[in-house]
């Protein structure tokens, strides 16, 4: 939607802004656009980036949020100068995102996220993820031509997320953001983009061919990201497929609510937590040396 910047203010707070590049609004426009800020405002879980302030002025429109710092799963699972993620992690991260996107469809009237993906979910310190761009989607259509170039040129990239039902009328839904969350549950398993095209033909689309290999226990196996090092039980790797199951249904009516595939990724933990405790110390060293390599030049600093 915009340029984010690392703002820095006098009395030595730190945020992250984002300049959303607007057209020419019409009075209306400009209605809805408060409109989407305010409840964006309201948005408060622990899992989702907090919306603190805006600035309209002189025809710019600034977000204003707490600033995480600049390392994404995305680059977490991607980036060649990253440790693997263990399974602990993964699950952690998971329901991270499952709980704030369960909370964001719970609330009345429901929000949509209608953006999940990688890119999108930062990682603190503790490397516990936060959810951005929540809610902010309705603003695409108001955005300048070069912004919904730059869009329409990330979703070609970002096409493994998008539900089969894109495109109808009415179909940014829930529904929609639960199918982009199996996906990224894919990408924590395997470690592999949602769509890659330097892969062979049947294999770009991870979710084509994910689906026939997810209940059949040698195929599923095989596919875990090797960084993984057999960190898992038969049983725990069992119930997380059929997690992604549940949100990856060509038809939206069959995916399950959030809350219903929250309390499968919980139900992992739960009933694993003997095998948790074993890799914890594991978990306390991988984290004190993951948070060492944290350096990326996409945000911007300013003082303000």
């Amino acid at each position: 939607l915009g340029s984010v910047y690392k703002a820095e203010f006098p009395d030595g707070q730190v945020f992250a802004v984002k300049n959303v590049h607007m057209v020419s609004l019409s009075l209306y426009e400009e209605e809805r656009f408060f409109d989407v800020v305010r409840d964006a405002y309201h948005l408060k879980h622990p899992h989702i980036v907090r919306l603190v302030g805006y600035c309209v002025e002189h025809g710019q429109h600034l977000l204003v949020y707490e600033y995480v710092r600049n390392l994404t799963l995305d680059e977490a699972l991607h980036c060649e100068f990253f440790l693997p993620l263990t399974w602990g992690l993964r699950i952690q991260i998971a329901i991270g995102v499952a709980q704030a996107l369960d909370y964001m469809h719970s609330i009345s009237p429901p929000v949509a996220h209608c953006n999940l993906k990688a890119a999108n979910i930062l990682l603190d310190a503790e490397l516990m993820p936060q959810v951005s761009d929540c809610g902010l989607s309705v603003l695409r259509p108001l955005t300048t031509n070069d912004v919904k170039l730059k869009a329409s040129e990330m979703a070609i990239s970002n096409s493994g997320y998008i539900a089969p039902e894109h495109g109808q009328l009415g179909t940014e839904s829930t529904k929609a953001d639960v199918y982009a969350f199996g996906v990224l549950l894919l990408e924590l398993l395997t470690g592999k983009k949602p769509f890659d095209s330097s892969r062979p033909y049947e294999e770009q689309s991870l979710v084509k061919w994910a689906s026939c290999r997810l209940h059949d226990a040698s195929s599923l196996e095989d596919m875990v990201d090797p960084g993984l090092r057999r960190s898992f039980t038969t049983k725990a790797l069992s119930r997380y497929a059929d997690a992604i199951s549940l949100c990856v249904q060509p038809e939206r009516e069959f995916r399950a609510p959030m809350s219903e595939i929250l309390a499968a990724l919980m139900s992992i933990l739960t009933k694993t937590g003997a095998d948790t405790a074993e890799v914890d110390a594991f978990e306390r060293s991988f984290r004190s040396t993951h948070t060492c390599f944290v350096a990326s030049p996409a945000m911007t600093h300013a003082s303000v």
